[in-house]
């Protein structure tokens, strides 16, 4: 291999180490030598790849058994040679009560039912060397072949591990209660406006429109263009909402402007103008209010370091947030229809009721008393703070306490680690009782209440203040409460969502491109895991090892 020799067609690889080479003296004679073997090949490089993908997976794996508990995190996707990758993940506590999530490999599947993807999962944990007996958790989104009763995935492993404990996804749980609290009529069409809006701007020549706009103009906004609704994440939609009423104006004076062109996008321009009525302008500031609310709990979801406990905690006090904004409707919708009132001055309009009739089917028609004698403009507050932000703020809380009914029902158990009282009362008592019986014989049922009354004592006395699953975990000493450390390292490690599998898609995107889309399975996953887990040290020594132990017909010589 010639160093100073350009090749049209010579790959990354060899690219790279002759470009190495040039400042590398050593390398550069190491590859002009007429020696036999160089260990450049496409074949060797995969062997490595392979071996440092399996020292990686080997250090995870001792880890993850040390710990005798953890949850398998698992979702699917689609990769860009059109194959179904199947991601394992597992959530574990180390030996330093670390709270880890790492990705273990890809799995190629060929069928999507239950029975198939739980052999996949099952199979693929044992190929690690994970021992599938300390499995104490599933986390899956929930879909029917993940979540059925039956025949769902987590069904088939519950009956072979009776206590792998299935959490649904709780990030899906809350994009499920909002999406479902959106279906509001106005609410809907809002967000399909903005959809539509974002589509007619994603054009050169139109974009520019807005801009010249902006650099026109002496306020200057944060953002200079529209994002998309994201079709997965609702909550992170607040983020283009928000951008879209911070360009408003702006958006305002460029479809006037497109409006006079003489092109098929003087139509479109017009059309969105006449969608910018007193309804728009209302659910569009109703949804930046309440989608603020669920931002923080969306976030925080999406925490490897979050447990059940902090997060029903932060689900049950968004929920009181939206009560408390339920219960001051006339003063939160206030603050709405004025600001909807000064968007509504940009476009000089003001704002109105649509026309309605006694029998009214297809549009809100709410009887009022102050519809009779009051001003018109409080008529008009009055009609939508009845038939948008009143029955889109019920519908937010009673999707999010049905969501997140079945989190705080499997933690529910738990309680009583966590009260800060000395005497158990009779609710805690049986709810402990279940737990235990559930766990045994993985938790001695014999001396655990004894264990349990002994540890409220100590942070009665101490005053000690456990926010957290993994607080507590800290202070609670394996020597003097077993039992209790179990089920606190149980409860730390059930999942709360399926991010760190969502988050090595992005990983897969990386690795397997469209230029590298025949990617083999081996060098697949030994990339992947050199890619996420920048942090485990490979030494040349330990991939040596590995290659010796593969047999060969020619020996490694450096």
């Amino acid at each position: 291999m010639c160093v100073n020799e350009e090749l049209s067609n010579d790959g990354n690889f060899r690219a790279i180490l002759r470009y190495r080479a040039k400042g590398d003296q050593f390398l550069k004679l190491y590859l002009e030598n007429n020696q036999r073997y160089k260990y450049i090949g496409a074949k060797i490089q995969n062997e490595i790849i392979a071996a440092c993908g399996d020292i990686i997976q080997k250090k995870i794996v001792e880890k993850i058994n040390a710990a005798e508990c953890f949850s398998i995190l698992a979702d699917e996707t689609t990769d860009v040679s059109n194959k179904e990758q199947l991601t394992l993940c597992v959530r574990y506590i180390d030996d330093q009560n670390n709270l880890c999530e790492d990705f273990l490999k890809y799995v190629n599947i060929d069928s999507l039912t239950g029975a198939s993807l739980s052999s996949a999962i099952l199979n693929g944990l044992t190929s690690c060397g994970v021992q599938c007996d300390f499995l104490f958790g599933q986390g899956y989104d929930g879909a029917s072949n993940m979540s059925g009763k039956c025949r769902g995935v987590q069904a088939i492993i519950c009956e072979k591990y009776p206590h792998a404990l299935y959490v649904h996804c709780a990030a899906h749980s809350l994009n499920l209660a909002v999406s479902t609290a959106s279906n509001i009529k106005p609410i809907r069409n809002c967000l399909g406006i903005l959809e539509k809006m974002y589509t007619f701007f994603n054009t050169p020549k139109r974009s520019s429109v807005i801009l010249s706009e902006i650099d026109g103009c002496d306020f200057e906004p944060k953002v200079k263009s529209l994002k998309r609704l994201c079709a997965t994440r609702w909550v992170q939609r607040y983020d283009a909402v928000n951008d879209f009423v911070e360009l408003f104006p702006f958006v305002v004076a460029a479809l006037e402007i497109i409006s006079e062109w003489n092109d098929s996008s003087a139509t479109d321009a017009s059309i969105l103008l006449k969608a910018f009525d007193s309804e728009f302008l209302i659910s569009l500031q109703v949804i930046k209010n309440l989608f603020s609310y669920g931002l923080l709990l969306c976030k925080q979801l999406q925490s490897e370091q979050i447990d059940l406990m902090e997060a029903v905690c932060l689900a049950e006090n968004t929920v009181l947030a939206l009560k408390d904004i339920r219960s001051n409707t006339d003063e939160e919708f206030k603050q709405i229809f004025v600001k909807s009132e000064e968007m509504a001055a940009i476009i000089n309009i003001n704002l109105s009721v649509k026309r309605i009739a006694k029998r009214q089917t297809n549009r809100a028609n709410p009887f009022t008393d102050s519809m009779n004698n009051a001003t018109c403009e409080m008529v008009i507050e009055v009609y939508y703070r009845t038939t948008i932000f009143v029955p889109y703020v019920d519908h937010f809380i009673g999707q999010l306490e049905a969501r997140f009914l079945a989190h705080k029902n499997i933690f529910k158990g738990f309680e009583a680690i966590f009260s800060k009282n000395q005497c158990l009362n009779a609710c805690e008592l049986e709810s402990f009782q279940n737990l235990l019986e559930f766990y045994s014989p993985t938790i001695n049922k014999d001396n655990s209440l004894a264990e349990l009354k002994i540890w409220r004592i100590k942070l009665l006395q101490n005053q000690i203040v456990i926010k957290t699953a993994l607080d507590a975990l800290r202070v609670c000493c394996p020597n003097l409460y077993p039992n209790i450390n179990k089920l606190l390292k149980i409860l730390s490690t059930l999942p709360v969502s399926t991010s760190t599998p969502e988050r090595s898609f992005s990983t897969l995107k990386r690795v397997k491109t469209y230029l590298r889309n025949s990617m083999a399975e081996d060098r697949l996953n030994g990339l992947t895991m050199l890619a996420i887990h920048k942090d485990v040290i490979v030494t040349p020594d330990e991939v040596l090892d590995e290659m010796a132990k593969k047999p060969r017909k020619l020996e490694i010589l450096l």
